[in-house]
């Protein structure tokens, strides 16, 4: 009963949050393929920080009970035709994003409203045609949907016994605070976006270390066979769904491959450039914070991650888009 298989659009890890998101090839010297430009002192818009209304509207968002367009909901869901479950229209544990227009037209946005919990019949039709099934075209269906979850609801209200029953947190208080802190790292990492952009501008890539772009290249192919897979087709499928070709996808991967490449060539050598390091006490407690906020013992955690030399990599990464942020100009 899907609409139509859409690719991902968004890169596979974020440019701040390196952790567990692929991993550096053998040391380089990457010197013979980046020369750097300006780094320092890149003038940047400024961005205001977190006010109190902000706060307030990402509380009400995260405390409320009902399916908002935007939302990504966890449902259960049971298609009918003349009351006759058909094949492809049960499902459960699904993760949908409302307004993606994966499904069928008046799906999502009959999901808008409902409160969590809750059961709704959506009376549909299936479009004409339904390339995915021509069986379907045009005929009737009735989905039976159960929302599960709502992503990044917390709880129907903001009170102190919600809080401490659905979090880590042991009041409001702290809550609101941990809040405007990932309010402000979003704005932060605007402002990094900003830097990041000119950083690249700026610097001259000779070429690549084949072997590391190969690496990346296979990740981007790996990420999406397994998106295929999730989707119940084979990426051929994927693809033509997409109107891409293999030689164009074969393409992209490569492209995202030198991109990626060339993202860690720049922070490595901008880090030896500034003697940028991460010791091993920094390393050690990064590892131990981390073993204290999962439910994971340090040698499993530290696989989990790709081994401390990838937690170090990661460490180091940080600390020079903190470096770059801070030599930053607002203006």
């Amino acid at each position: 009963m899907k609409k139509k298989v859409k690719m991902a659009a968004a890169a596979l890890c974020a440019l701040l949050v390196l952790a567990g998101c692929g991993k550096k090839a053998d040391s380089e010297d990457y010197s013979k393929y980046v020369t750097l430009g300006q780094y320092k002192g890149i003038e940047i818009t400024a961005v205001p920080d977190v006010t109190q209304e902000e706060i307030d509207a990402e509380l009400a968002n995260r405390f409320r009970d009902t399916v908002e367009n935007g939302d990504t909901v966890t449902i259960d869901y049971v298609g009918t035709m003349d009351g006759v479950a058909f094949d492809g229209g049960t499902a459960e544990n699904q993760s949908l994003t409302i307004g993606s227009n994966f499904y069928i037209d008046g799906f999502e946005e009959g999901l808008v409203g409902v409160k969590l919990g809750a059961t709704v019949d959506l009376n549909l039709n299936f479009p004409e045609p339904y390339d995915p099934n021509p069986d379907y075209s045009g005929k009737a269906v009735v989905f039976t949907v159960t929302v599960k979850g709502i992503n990044g609801v917390v709880g129907a209200e903001l009170t102190e016994e919600v809080v401490t029953a659905n979090t880590s947190f042991e009041s409001v208080a702290a809550y609101s605070e941990n809040v405007k802190e990932e309010l402000q790292l979003a704005k932060d990492n605007q402002k990094l976006n900003q830097i990041w952009e000119v950083v690249q501008k700026n610097t001259t890539i000779k070429g690549y270390p084949q072997n590391q772009v190969t690496k990346y290249a296979d990740e981007m192919k790996s990420y999406y066979q397994s998106l295929a897979t999730m989707y119940g087709i084979d990426l051929p499928t994927l693809l033509a769904a997409n109107n891409m070709t293999e030689a164009d996808f074969n393409q992209d991967c490569q492209s995202y491959g030198q991109q990626e490449t060339a993202k860690y060539m720049i922070l490595e050598m901008i880090a030896k450039e500034e003697s940028i390091s991460v010791s091993d006490e920094e390393l050690n407690q990064e590892i131990d914070e981390a073993v204290s906020q999962s439910s994971m013992e340090r040698d499993a955690l530290l696989e989990y991650y790709g081994g401390e030399d990838q937690i170090r990599d990661n460490l180091l990464y940080n600390k020079v888009l903190e470096f770059l942020l801070e030599q930053a100009v607002e203006i």
